[in-house]
């Protein structure tokens, strides 16, 4: 009975300290009424070259600009792509069973106005398919593996973009 009375006191603590700590949840509205979600729809997704930045840049449109793209956007996201794949779970005549696949994206969102870096850095993604003695197999497995990657390559940089929209 004790525990029920004491719990919405430390409930109010713990959100008075955060709020104190200068802690601002991510995607909420601001005090002017800004929210990050309505700042991301103001990116301009520059094009991402080969198969693998189609994906990764259509993942980022879906997320970023879910009602489409504004005429006028204030901000630019450039990504370079770099991919690889490294063998791994060796036979005993050293041939791969399973692959890894690692796509890495050097990004910089930029505000259009006076040409300021928001944000720059490196985000990967890496998966894993198998590699078996079916060739069409494992060239499946492997565009699969690569869709995936591609797609937790969007998100982590759409999180990337919200917080170099929010931190500004």
């Amino acid at each position: 009975m004790r525990l029920r009375a004491v719990l919405p006191v430390l409930a109010l603590v713990a959100l008075t300290t955060l709020n104190a700590c200068g802690f601002r949840p991510l995607y909420a509205t601001d005090s002017s009424g800004q929210s990050t979600a309505s700042d991301m729809a103001q990116v301009d997704i520059a094009l991402i070259n080969d198969r693998v930045g189609q994906v990764t840049r259509n993942a980022l449109l879906e997320t970023l600009t879910p009602r489409g793209q504004v005429s006028n956007p204030l901000y630019d996201l450039t990504v370079t792509l770099t991919e690889s794949t490294s063998g791994q779970g060796f036979t005993k005549d050293n041939e791969a069973t399973i692959s890894d696949y690692l796509v890495t994206a050097q990004y910089q969102l930029t505000r259009k106005s006076d040409s300021k870096v928001l944000r720059k850095g490196t985000v990967r993604a890496r998966t894993s398919f198998n590699i078996v003695d079916s060739d069409f197999a494992s060239i499946e497995a492997e565009d699969a593996a690569r869709t995936d990657a591609s797609k937790q390559l969007a998100q982590q940089l759409a999180n990337q973009v919200a917080i170099g929209l929010r931190s500004q």
